[in-house]
């Protein structure tokens, strides 16, 4: 009996395992969360089993209980990069953004072409304070991931952050040539492009970032109707700034009352 027990226990580690994934993928996260802890009972050394079961966690928002079975998943299987991309992913949940950077490191040496490691790692430089790094990341990312909009589109806000601006145009643009239906993207290059005092560019990707975002969120107007201001379209300023007004004075009414100071500056000219 002795020598048929760990056997056992390994088919139903594994039973249980299969089952917490199906479940995970049909969102019913309780229920897998049930099986996955059968699983690494079942098999406490179980490195795929920790994993899973921080996964699933994360889901659940429960991030410190994540972080733990992925710091277990990370002790049981140390060169998964998986596990220290998820790790460091949830570290930056938490707002600990220094540790985030040593598993997101990691996490880039053991997979170097899983954009999300490098998206993530550039994120936590950057709340780190280390807006530097952050560039140097994204750069790094692109030479090992050539072109990609996500890696382009972040390069560009951190070089904006940088007020590098030209720069930063220039890698929106990159971004927004793979990714031409992409809100965001659009939206960053609009904002670069705004701090680049190139407003007569800027108003025709404002207008594209706001379609494509489904009517856009409310700043977004009022930056197309300050660009609007800038090249002296006074119509189109004042149309823009009403249309903001709307949007705005539910949730932010202080900001739309400066908005309507602006609409009978404009008025008065």
């Amino acid at each position: 009996m002795w020598l048929t027990a760990p056997l056992v226990s390994a088919d139903a580690a594994d039973a249980h395992y299969q089952l917490a994934k199906t479940l995970r993928a049909e969102g019913r996260y309780e229920e897998a969360l049930t099986e996955i802890d059968l699983a690494v009972t079942a098999r406490p050394t179980y490195a795929q089993g920790h994993l899973t079961r921080g996964s699933i966690l994360r889901r659940l928002g429960r991030y410190d209980e994540a972080l733990n079975a992925f710091e277990r998943a990370i002790q049981l299987q140390p060169d998964d990069g998986r596990a220290h991309g998820l790790a460091g992913a949830t570290l930056l949940r938490l707002d600990r953004p220094k540790e985030a950077v040593k598993q997101l490191e990691q996490a880039t040496a053991l997979e170097p072409k899983h954009t999300n490691h490098w998206l993530n790692l550039g994120v936590a430089y950057r709340k780190s304070k280390n807006n530097d790094a952050a560039i140097a990341t994204y750069q790094k990312a692109l030479k090992i991931i050539p072109n990609d909009p996500e890696l382009l589109n972040n390069l560009g806000v951190a070089l904006r952050k940088a007020r590098r601006y030209e720069e930063a145009i220039q890698a929106h643009e990159k971004a927004i040539a793979g990714d031409p239906y992409n809100p965001a993207i659009a939206r960053n290059l609009a904002i670069s492009l705004r701090g680049a005092k190139r407003y007569k560019e800027a108003i025709p990707i404002y207008i594209k970032a706001i379609e494509l975002g489904d009517g856009g969120p409310a700043d977004l107007l009022f930056d197309l109707a300050s660009c609007y201001e800038k090249v002296g379209n006074t119509k189109m300023a004042i149309s823009t700034f009403e249309r903001y007004i709307k949007a705005a004075k539910g949730s932010d009414p202080e900001a739309a009352q400066r908005a309507q100071h602006a609409v009978d500056n404009l008025k008065m000219r």
